[in-house]
Parts: structure tokens; C-alpha cells; sequence
């Protein structure tokens, strides 16, 4: 548009241009300010490399490393080795005379931890046929998981899908890996169908994780966007300390919240105010306190609000304070009476009033006032987390998968993973071996109970 264009328009009309121009300049202003240090952007959205921390360390005249009188540490020796070498004299170093037939003592030992060569073993099933006195063939039956004249074994399909779905090994990477450490030839194809076998085995246990997660007074809830078949997706988990659950869906609605969550959970949901997760059926809910933290930083740091900076110290003292008042032997009157003065607080942050261009101020004491059930909640129980980095940590497995393999190429992929996905997670949780769990999975003798 130039200048002949405007000057066909009227008076009204170029004001309306000129007041959409300020408010988008205004929004571009404000996003400018925010980081993943102020805000839930994430890091690699950052345009510019985050300040760095300001040390309150003084300067000290010590060296870097290691202290004179530090306790170091070493490895330390077994008292089983697998194998003993003798280091022994054959003759006397001073008259040359034989020694192997006298008796030695041990002076000092040495031990050297290492691998055996790597190579797959093949064991070979022959069937066998006898002829009884009465004129009948007798054939011997192949063990039930001895399907064809040659396939892998249950170890190596364990290794597949750890490797596959731990360290986000890709196919291609997979074949050459297995070639190179094995000297063992597999197809893409190969690796395809064991990976669908371990969703067809692994099913069942991965509804049961999701009802185990259910019984927990607390459940964390998160998700975050990917790729299937060059499609946006999202990534969701709900995990507590019995679990983790993943699903994947195309959509990131309450729809996907009711087809694998449901609506009869007894507990508090702790999220970041995403409205799925906010109209979740629970028993309570729980804010994550460091998203808020995060965008009163920036309110702080842009708008320099002082009702940021005051919401902010409530937060922290709110945790503080929870730490205190559920301590043993802590009066229960005094305790309810702290948590009360609180929840008051929280209502005169709610009614303070606020400069009418702090819009990002605004903003978020509108969330306040509107989820002021879901910022305490915490304090009522100890065992609730005030924050859902859990979740965090979880979902991370996602942009990790991406960054290293890249997006799902089909929706059967991208759900099979989800399930092995779960599995090893919950496995790590309650401290199972995980190839060994993975393995009797195969074998389907596999218990959570183990």
C-alpha cells in the first residue's frame, strides 16, 4: 500500500489502521521481552543468549579442582572376581634357581574391570522323531516362541526396544548399530515387527500403569507439540510417583482428557492452566507454581509492577510456610489458622488494583482471581508438590525424540511408542532392571509386582 492508496480512504478509516498498527506494535514490544528465564517459552525460542546469573560468591585465592586434605575416591575392588591370573616368579631374580615348585604368598592385588567379546550366540532346536514297537512316529514339539527356521532371540528383541526407545535410535541407526557390534545382519523391516510385537505383549501393562497412577492422591499432567506424518500432534503425559503414562493424539483438547484420562479421578491434578487440564473432573486442582513464577518475573522485569513483585514473594512464602506447618508435632489449630491467613492474602493480591497499561500484570491477576482455588491447594497436604516439573521432565522425552530421529512417519509408530515409552518410564520409577523387564515381557512372564 502507498501513499496514493491511503489518500482514497477517509478520516475514520485511516485512524482504525493507525490504532491496529499501535496495539500490534504494543504485543510485538511486549513478546519481545519474554525468555524462557520470564515466561513458559521454551529455551530454543529464545532470539537472544539469556543474561548471565550475577555471582554472590566472593573471589577466594584457592585453586580450581581438588583441595590438600580431600577425601578422594576410587573404584573399589570385588571380593569375587571372575577370574584370577597368578603373577609369579619362575626363578630367582638373584641366583637364577627354579621357583614353580615352591609355595608363593600374595602380597598385593590388582583388578581390571572389562567386557567379553561381543557375539550373538545361536542355539539350534532339532526336532526329533521316534519310532514306538507298536509302529507310531513320535514328533517332538519346538518350544511355543520358536516360530520360524531362524529369528532373534528375546534378549536381542529386549535390546531393540530399549535401544530404540531410551536412546531414540532411529531404524536406520539400529540396523548399522547391531551390524557393527554384533556382525549380525537385520532389516529395518525386522526391527518393525519387533517393536510391534512388544506393543501387542506390553498392552495390558501399560493400562494397568494408568489405573496404578489413578490410586496416587497426586497426578501431574503436561503436554507439548510434535510431528506424525509431517502433522501437528500433541505429546500427553499423567505421572506421579508410580508412573508415567504417554498418549498421543492430534489434538489438544478436553476430548483427549476424557479418552484416556476419564472424568472419575479422586485426587489433585497438578498443571500448568491449560484448559483441558483445568476442566479435568478431580478432586482438586494445583497451579504449577513456577510457571507463575516465571511470568511475574517478566512483569517485574518489563512492566516493573510492584503487584508482580508481591505476588511473587507470596508463592515463595506460601512454600516456605508449608514446609513448617506440616512438621511433626506442629500444632493443627495454628496450622489451620497460617493456611487461612493465606487464602487471605490471596484475596487482597486478587482485589489490589492495577495500572491500566500493565496489560501482562492484568492478565495474570485475572488468572489468579479465576483459579485462586488452584494456587493453594498445596498447602493442605504434604505430599502435594507446589509444582509439576515432574511432568516437565517427563514430557522431555518428546522434543528428545524429535531432536534425534525426527517426527513420526505414521500414527501406528507414534502409538506403539507411546507404550513402550510408558512402560520403560514406570519401570525406572519403581526401580526395575529395565532390559530384564522388557525381556520376560517377550517371555510373558512379566509382573509389576516383580
Amino acid at each position: 500500500m502507498n501513499i496514493d492508496d491511503l489518500q482514497k480512504f477517509d478520516k475514520e478509516y485511516l485512524i482504525g489502521i493507525i490504532i491496529q498498527l499501535y496495539n500490534r506494535v504494543q504485543e510485538l514490544e511486549r513478546q519481545l521481552g519474554k525468555t524462557s528465564s520470564n515466561s513458559s517459552k521454551p529455551p530454543s525460542s529464545d532470539n537472544f543468549p539469556p543474561k548471565k546469573n550475577q555471582s554472590l560468591r566472593e573471589k577466594s585465592d584457592k585453586k580450581s579442582g581438588g583441595q590438600n586434605g580431600h577425601n578422594g575416591s576410587t573404584r573399589n575392588q570385588t571380593n569375587t572376581p571372575d577370574k584370577i591370573i597368578s603373577c609369579r616368579p619362575n626363578k630367582c631374580e638373584h641366583c637364577g634357581k627354579d621357583l614353580s615348585k615352591r609355595k608363593g604368598e600374595i602380597i598385593s592385588k590388582r583388578q581390571e574391570v572389562d567386557i567379553p567379546p561381543v557375539k550373538p550366540v545361536i542355539t539350534e532346536y532339532q526336532q526329533e522323531e521316534v519310532k514306538c514297537t507298536c509302529g507310531h512316529c513320535n514328533k517332538g514339539e519346538f518350544p511355543e516362541h520358536i516360530k520360524a527356521p531362524m529369528q532373534i532371540g528375546q534378549n536381542l528383541k529386549a535390546f531393540i526396544v530399549y535401544l530404540n526407545t531410551c536412546h531414540y535410535l532411529p531404524y536406520e541407526r539400529l540396523v548399522h548399530l547391531i551390524r557393527d557390534l554384533l556382525n549380525m545382519p537385520l532389516s529395518q523391516g525386522t526391527i518393525d515387527n519387533v517393536l510391534d510385537s512388544f506393543h501387542d505383549k506390553g498392552k495390558p501393562f501399560y493400562d494397568q500403569i494408568l489405573a496404578d497412577i489413578k490410586k496416587q492422591k497426586w497426578t501431574g499432567s503436561d503436554e507439548t507439540g510434535t510431528k506424525v506424518n509431517k502433522k501437528n500432534w500433541w505429546q500427553w503425559v499423567w505421572q506421579n510417583e508410580m508412573g508415567s503414562y504417554y498418549a498421543i493424539e492430534n489434538s489438544r483438547g478436553y476430548k483427549v482428557v476424557e479418552k484416556y484420562f476419564g472424568g472419575d479421578y479422586d485426587g489433585i491434578l497438578i498443571h500448568d492452566c491449560w484448559s483441558a487440564q483445568n476442566n479435568t473432573a478431580a478432586k482438586g486442582h494445583q497451579l504449577c507454581h513456577p510457571h507463575l513464577l516465571r511470568d511475574l518475573i517478566f512483569c517485574m522485569e518489563i512492566e516493573k509492577n510492584k503487584w508482580a513483585y508481591k505476588a511473587l514473594r507470596f508463592l515463595l512464602s506460601s512454600e516456605k510456610a508449608r514446609k513448617h506447618i506440616w512438621r511433626e508435632n506442629f500444632d493443627p489449630l495454628l496450622k489451620e489458622k497460617i493456611i487461612k491467613q493465606y487464602e487471605e492474602k490471596l484475596q487482597q493480591l486478587i482485589k489490589e488494583t492495577i495500572a491500566d497499561n500493565n496489560n501482562e500484570s492484568r492478565r495474570l491477576q485475572k488468572r489468579f482471581k479465576n483459579h485462586q482455588e488452584k494456587i493453594l491447594c498445596f498447602m493442605n497436604d504434604p505430599d502435594i508438590p507446589c509444582h509439576n516439573n515432574s511432568s516437565e521432565r517427563a514430557i522431555r522425552n518428546s522434543k528428545l525424540h524429535q531432536k534425534i530421529s525426527g517426527c513420526f512417519r505414521s500414527e501406528i509408530g507414534a502409538r506403539r511408542r507411546t507404550v513402550a515409552l510408558s512402560i520403560i518410564e514406570t519401570c525406572k520409577k519403581r526401580k526395575l532392571n529395565i532390559l530384564t523387564s522388557l525381556q520376560r515381557i517377550f517371555q510373558g512372564n512379566f509382573c509389576w509386582t516383580t
